[in-house]
């Protein structure tokens, strides 16, 4: 894909399964969603490895963690970089986030698409759940 991205999302994992974020029920896009961890958009003259350490200082309060680019995605018709990132001991919710949760691949796929942010319900409607090693 030669397009820029023009947003970022964040994986973090711990031994066993990944890290989701709920989004604050008063947040003014997707209220109460589940959500990748962390992520949010490209500012002008950001890279996109940036713009992800930027996010995740500003939503979970966690700084230089090392992050794994996974390549890019179109979800929900915007053009995102991924990256991965080891779950941290420590991390402070930021006012857009209402909770990190540990849910299983197959716990979220379970859940209706309105209880989903769109990009996320988009990612995971594209993953065979025994490929991915959440």
């Amino acid at each position: 894909m030669d397009v820029a991205a023009t947003s970022v999302l964040i994986f973090l994992r711990d031994d066993s399964q990944c890290w989701w974020q709920r989004r604050a029920w008063d947040d003014d896009s997707h209220p109460g969603r589940l959500d990748f961890a962390a992520g949010g958009g490209i500012e002008a003259g950001e890279t996109p490895a940036a713009a992800a350490a930027r996010e995740l200082e500003e939503e979970l309060g966690i700084a230089d963690l090392p992050l794994r680019p996974l390549g890019r995605m179109k979800l929900d018709g915007e053009v995102c970089e991924l990256f991965d990132a080891p779950l941290p001991a420590r991390w402070r919710l930021g006012p857009e986030v209402a909770a990190l949760l540990p849910l299983p691949l197959a716990a979220l796929t379970a859940l209706a698409a309105d209880e989903l942010h769109p990009q996320l319900a988009d990612w995971l409607g594209r993953q065979e759940p025994a490929a991915h090693n959440c």
